[in-house]
């Protein structure tokens, strides 16, 4: 199994760049950008009483996304492609980096009445950020009309609890997104070269018994 890089790639890793100093800039000289976004989330239902909305953000919390990736990264192993299983859980090992970075830098409040268990900067959301790295992970390994539909179902469901559960920005969650979605990007660049790195790596592996020989 190979993951190939997408024509839009470039422009997906663009739009998270311009999006973070878009949300640089707007957090701390655009005061209208917060009254807007707390608009907008006022706007949103409060669902924090909704057991089918913790529910979905209890299935779609970072900690068992990473568990998710583990698995998938484990069927990967087990069908001797070592190279897609190292890739999954770089993707996703790198990105929670990059956002714990990226919260440390921002340390935008949350939105005030979140709920007790949801503590922590707002921006990335970690519940988004890995539901998306992952989704879009198994649509590069499995690109059907049924990994598509199904993942974005997903997707939505979990930004939509960060919502309505009051953990997070409106902006938050689709800034998340693009963030994401080019980290994926970025990554499947970077793909190719590693697999035909490590191709070369087993080739000569298997060389050297005839050169001992």
């Amino acid at each position: 199994m190979r993951i190939i890089p997408a024509q839009n790639d470039a422009l997906q890793m663009l739009a998270a760049l311009a999006t973070l100093i878009f949300m640089s800039w707007s957090l701390k000289y655009w005061p209208a950008f917060y009254h807007l976004d707390q608009r907008l989330h006022d706007q949103v239902p409060n669902r924090q009483n909704s057991s089918f909305w913790r529910g979905v953000a209890w299935i779609g919390q970072p900690k068992l996304t990473v568990g998710y990736a583990f698995v998938l990264a484990g069927v990967l192993w087990l069908t001797a492609d070592s190279i897609t299983a190292f890739w999954v859980l770089a993707t996703l090992g790198s990105l929670d980096a990059l956002g714990i970075g990226v919260k440390l830098y921002f340390k935008r409040k949350r939105p005030d009445q979140h709920l007790p268990g949801d503590d922590g900067y707002s921006f990335p959301s970690g519940h988004v950020l890995g539901t998306t790295v992952l989704v879009l992970m198994i649509w590069a390994l499995w690109p059907t009309p049924w990994t598509g539909s199904l993942g974005l179902v997903w997707l939505m469901l979990v930004a939509a609890s960060r919502l309505v559960l009051r953990a997070h920005y409106p902006s938050d969650v689709f800034s998340t997104m693009v963030m994401a979605a080019a980290w994926v990007a970025l990554l499947r660049r970077l793909y190719a070269p590693l697999a035909e790195l490590a191709s070369a790596q087993e080739r000569e592996w298997l060389d050297l018994p005839k050169k001992i020989y």
